[in-house]
């Protein structure tokens, strides 16, 4: 073995010891102080919301890029550090989607003492006190082999093919630890799951929602620029009902076409590779997007 091979096999020792030493390390109980004292950021008054909400079945109907990837992440993190053998699971769309979780979780690993997580993977994170998060396909069949559930996410809730049958199989996987259900999205079909659980309150009255339009999102109570949103606005004039699901965060199908955005959802395939228009009229390779 080379000099930096026994300085690495040291290193990971010593971190190994680091990691059984601060199994009785406490993390703080509110998810906020955390992200402030060891994320060094201040979460938004709807972030915060999100974080300190302990129902144990969630929806966040949140527009774009107003920092759900973010919250959830930490959301995620902080439940693992503070619970010893916490079982995470992370679905979305497409495998290549619930793996963004877990990059968003990596980036924030080198905040912390290097014991807590040691050796990181695309689809799973396991940490030192045994708790873990693991990326998965979108799959019943998936869940239901996957024992000891303590919280099920899933991303783009509203996208996922078969999300009826998918949630049916969650919940029963959730029985045996009491467990949760987190999922958010921009709206989609209004048959989908995710419609259900946000409007419906006869079956999903114990669901806890939460709504985030692009107006709560403003800088500077958020990320988004409204110089940028005027001008995009505009653009969309001509599709209104696309500006409402993707930044009003509202379940709104366009009146004037011909197809639902329920069937639209039913025949789209997450196993397939999306190419380009470019890469078409070239010839070339599928495109990674």
């Amino acid at each position: 073995m080379s000099f930096k091979g026994r300085i690495r096999r040291l290193d990971d020792k010593l971190e190994r010891v680091k990691a059984v030493r601060g199994r009785t390390r406490e993390w703080p109980v509110d998810p906020v102080e955390f992200c402030v004292q060891y994320l060094g950021f201040t979460p938004t008054i709807y972030q915060e919301k999100l974080l300190r909400d302990p129902s144990q079945f969630i929806v966040a109907r949140w527009c774009r890029q107003s920092g759900k990837t973010h919250c959830v992440a930490v959301l995620l993190l902080w439940l693992c550090l503070r619970n010893r053998g916490f079982n995470v699971l992370v679905l979305a769309p497409a495998v290549r989607q619930s793996k963004i979780i877990i990059r968003k979780i990596t980036g924030f690993l080198s905040r912390l003492p290097k014991y807590v997580a040691l050796k990181p993977l695309k689809t799973k994170i396991e940490f030192y006190n045994g708790s873990r998060i693991q990326a998965f396909p979108n799959s019943p069949e998936t869940i239901r082999g996957e024992p000891g559930v303590n919280l099920l996410y899933a991303d783009e809730f509203s996208y996922i093919k078969n999300d009826k049958e998918l949630y049916e199989a969650a919940i029963f996987s959730l029985a045996t630890t009491n467990g949760r259900f987190l999922a958010t999205s921009t709206p989609g079909s209004r048959e989908s799951m995710f419609y259900a659980m946000c409007t419906d309150d006869v079956n999903y009255g114990d669901v806890s929602r939460h709504h985030v339009s692009y107006l709560d999102a403003l800088e500077p109570k958020g990320p988004l620029k409204l110089e940028i949103l005027e001008k995009l606005k505009r653009q969309f004039s001509s599709d209104p009902w696309r500006w409402r699901r993707e930044m009003e965060a509202e379940f709104a199908d366009d009146q004037d076409s011909w197809l639902s955005m329920a069937l639209i959802t039913r025949c789209v395939d997450p196993k397939l590779e999306y190419i380009r228009e470019g890469a078409i009229l070239t010839g070339s390779g599928p495109v990674d997007t």
